[in-house]
């Protein structure tokens, strides 16, 4: 009799527990979580283009598949650039100093030409107010090469003379532009003399040498100086015999063609 009321306890206390053991998971591409709530679904990987369905049961109780759907992701937009206004146009391209559309200040177009003026003709303004008269031409031979000759007359007061000479520029840069080194040869002679102490005439042969800068504008208008000595070869006189230097040099403004 202790037997069978042992038996009816030990079942009643068993079937009182809790169905754990009638849980079932439907296994899918997502990871499921168990527990005595609903399921939590974590996706992983790629959404599927349809939603997962899970089926579980707790405590013994079916519950009907479940549809998760896949996180939305929306697209980034590109960053908008508004566009930029057109420059105003006020004045028409002939009455612009260009290269090509590339804008330059005006007179200083040749600084970006390989092309080269080939001849100038030049002389010295201010010498005419006082006396002095000459003019000098250059010829290119190369871009960087001119030859050159100036014939001078003076005449101031009681003493006049001449000056002639025969030089070759070379230029650094380009021929009628920026720094050169000219070397030369000049002839010199001039008479001097008063009405008490008679009159002298010298002369002088020999080379030189000048260094100078030369500006040349687009309109072919030039300004160019130089400054430099010379040394007299011949004997003639007294006051150019010997190995003295004398000085050089000239001030011209011309036009290059």
């Amino acid at each position: 009799m202790n037997a069978f009321r042992r038996l009816t306890v030990a079942a009643v206390a068993l079937s009182a527990a809790p169905a754990f053991g009638d849980q079932t998971v439907v296994h899918t591409d997502s990871l499921v979580v168990v527990t005595p709530n609903p399921p939590v679904v974590v996706t992983q990987g790629q959404p599927d283009a349809a939603p997962h369905q899970v089926e579980a049961s707790i405590d013994g109780y079916a519950t009907p598949p479940q549809a998760v759907t896949p996180m939305y992701v929306p697209p980034v937009a590109p960053a908008y650039a508004p566009p930029v206004p057109p420059a105003p146009y006020n004045e028409p391209w002939e009455n612009v100093n260009h290269i090509n559309g590339r804008v330059v200040k005006v007179g200083e177009k040749g600084d970006y030409l390989l092309k080269y003026k080939k001849t100038n003709i030049a002389t010295n303004p201010i010498g005419w107010m006082f006396g002095f008269y000459g003019l000098s031409v250059s010829h290119a031979v190369s871009s960087n090469v001119a030859i050159r000759g100036d014939a001078n007359i003076f005449s101031i007061e009681d003493d006049s003379g001449y000056e002639v000479g025969v030089s070759a520029p070379i230029y650094f840069r380009r021929v009628y532009s920026g720094p050169f080194i000219e070397p030369g040869i000049i002839a010199r002679g001039w008479k001097s003399g008063c009405y008490d102490c008679g009159s002298s005439e010298d002369s002088m042969v020999g080379p030189e040498i000048l260094f100078g800068w030369h500006w040349t504008f687009d309109s072919g208008l030039n300004v160019a100086f130089a400054f430099g000595a010379a040394r007299s070869m011949s004997d003639s006189n007294d006051e150019y015999d010997g190995d003295d230097p004398q000085p050089a040099g000239y001030f011209r403004i011309g036009y290059a063609m």
